[in-house]
């Protein structure tokens, strides 16, 4: 019985110290993972960003897609993380030009193209 309890409790610690998948920029351990965040990031500014086309949009929903783009995409926070983490820019893009391979098939307009157009020159 003591068997059982002691590797109940050796696996609920080695659950409990399992290191998490990080989410936010400031969680990157390394600058492939800063890429991985920076690509799910992507996609959600992707998906909450209208299938409008610039000319379509008036000024004042033009500021308001541009600041959801802003929010959603913490780019300082990717700058700031990426700069502790010391990533430099070649790095960066090598590791871009992989992990965010099939997000041209989520631009719906001119809008998601011109978000995206940093994503694809990237592999350039």
């Amino acid at each position: 019985m003591h068997r059982i309890f002691l590797l109940t409790v050796i696996a609920l610690l080695s659950i409990s110290c399992a290191e998490t998948e990080p989410t936010k920029p400031g969680q990157a351990r390394n600058c492939e993972e800063l890429v991985k965040i920076g690509r799910d990031s992507a996609e959600l500014v992707l998906d909450q960003i209208t299938e409008k086309e610039l000319e379509e949009i008036q000024e004042a929903d033009l500021k308001k897609v541009i600041k959801q783009v802003t929010d959603l995409s913490q780019s300082e926070k990717f700058l700031t993380r990426s700069t502790e983490l010391n990533c430099s820019e070649q790095e960066l893009k090598k590791a871009a030009c992989l992990t965010y391979q099939g997000l041209s098939q989520k631009a719906r307009g001119d809008i998601t193209r011109e978000y995206l157009r940093p994503y694809f020159e990237a592999c350039s």
